[in-house]
């Protein structure tokens, strides 16, 4: 059963690129977010509708897979479908390839839920929601299931007691800007993304091989599947922090936890969940991980 429908299609470009040589995981998720909004379209729910019928469209949980590195110049193409409907929520799949060899790069299955602009709580889908989201019923194939990161793999009891008892490290602090927001007058998930991939370094660098030293051995990094929970929204000009934990070694894999905080409050906003490698840059291979990270996780 596929009903996925185009919903994005564009371009790697450089300033989407880091020091890894690769599109880092922020653009995964605006991509995926600019998918989401045509997939609104194509289920009546456009945002333009937002002022009329009140209601808009929130992610509420991601699953991602990241297959293959993207690079500066590629062509990027992602297609959309739903995969079950229930009261107030959905679960999406989004599958992103590069166009020219049609390449699997990354899988995204998402829970959405239709959010009521007046009062911020999770109202029922319209009915020509569920009409049209008849047409476009999907199911999820096997590279899009979890490899590392089982749904139960999530902590979901996130404070920030449970944070300082844990010691996790603080690796952002940041405001939410006015152009990180989007027509739910929020922080746009990208966003989450990228203060958690602004995280990575100081990770790394608590794990005891920080950014100069993986440049000096030709080494570089990259998550190959993530989970994050949304907890609260974030608004413009409200403070945020990230605590980070490193989790274990498997094999060639780290795992790793990010907790997001609203500054302001001291509330958990998101939590988020990954399995990160080492790979050689001239090779672009995955290594195993060095004695001295895993010593000093023992």
């Amino acid at each position: 059963m596929s009903g996925l429908i185009d919903t994005y299609r564009g371009y790697v470009s450089v300033q989407e690129c880091d020091e890894m040589g690769h599109m880092n995981i922020q653009h995964y998720i605006a991509k995926s977010s600019d998918s989401s909004f045509n997939l609104r379209v194509a289920m009546g729910h456009a945002a333009l509708a937002q002022a009329e019928t009140g209601l808009g469209y929130v992610a509420l949980e991601h699953h991602i897979r990241f297959h293959r590195e993207l690079r500066t110049s590629d062509l990027v193409a992602i297609r959309a479908g739903v995969v079950e409907i229930r009261d107030k929520t959905m679960r999406i799949y989004q599958e992103m390839r590069e166009v020219l060899d049609d390449r699997l790069a990354a899988t995204f299955v998402v829970d959405t839920g239709c959010l009521n602009l007046e009062t911020r709580r999770l109202t029922a889908w319209p009915d020509q929601v569920r009409a049209r989201v008849e047409t476009m019923r999907t199911s999820l194939p096997p590279e899009a299931e979890p490899r590392a990161l089982p749904r139960e793999a999530m902590e979901r009891d996130v404070s920030l007691a449970r944070a300082d008892a844990e010691g996790m490290l603080e690796t952002n602090r940041s405001v939410v800007n006015t152009w990180e927001c989007d027509t739910n007058n929020h922080m746009n998930a990208r966003f989450f993304m990228a203060r958690f991939s602004d995280a990575q370094g100081h990770m790394w660098a608590q794990a005891g091989l920080g950014r100069h030293e993986q440049a000096a051995r030709g080494l570089a990094t990259a998550t190959v599947e993530m989970r994050l929970a949304y907890f609260r929204e974030l608004r413009a000009g409200e403070t945020l922090f990230v605590r980070t934990a490193i989790l274990k070694t498997e094999g060639k894999i780290l795992r790793y936890r990010h907790w997001l905080f609203s500054g302001d409050t001291g509330e958990p906003a998101c939590a988020a969940e990954g399995a990160a490698v080492l790979f050689d840059k001239a090779t672009r291979k995955a290594v195993p991980l060095p004695d001295q990270i895993r010593e000093r996780l023992r």
